[in-house]
């Protein structure tokens, strides 16, 4: 099944985001959807994939600690986003890095809430592989 997706633009910087997407298991168990993915597009800079996922059960008092959904979101990096940032399709170069956002509701790329609590893991992969920055 394809996966619907929205191209959103904004201020120089481009994304899907993603109504229905199907993500391998993670190792905490928990449950976790795409908000929203894709290449951003500024000018000047690496090209960088981001993937943004809503796992609720980060929020606080919730059962998944850092060190889980650090876990995780590496396991996502190495299991799904890799290939799609690496991959040259829809007139896209390959990406040179890679920023995965976990955060427990959903939250635009590039706005800032105290209220939403959120992990991020930023990678290097240059060379194919998900290298921690």
């Amino acid at each position: 099944m394809q996966t619907p997706s929205y191209l959103t633009c904004a201020f120089g910087l481009c994304w899907t985001t993603a109504a229905y997407a199907d993500l391998p298991p993670v190792p905490s168990g928990q449950d976790i959807e795409i908000y929203q993915e894709g290449f951003l597009e500024e000018e000047g800079t690496q090209k960088v994939y981001y993937l943004g996922v809503v796992a609720p059960e980060i929020a606080n008092g919730g059962r998944i600690d850092f060190k889980a959904a650090n876990t995780d979101i590496d396991v996502l990096c190495e299991t799904y986003a890799l290939a799609r940032a690496l991959a040259a399709e829809n007139g896209n170069e390959p990406a040179n890095e890679l920023v995965i956002k976990m955060m427990d509701s959903p939250l635009n790329y590039g706005e800032t809430n105290q209220d939403v609590r959120q992990y991020m893991g930023f990678y290097d992969i240059s060379k194919g592989a998900c290298e921690w920055h």
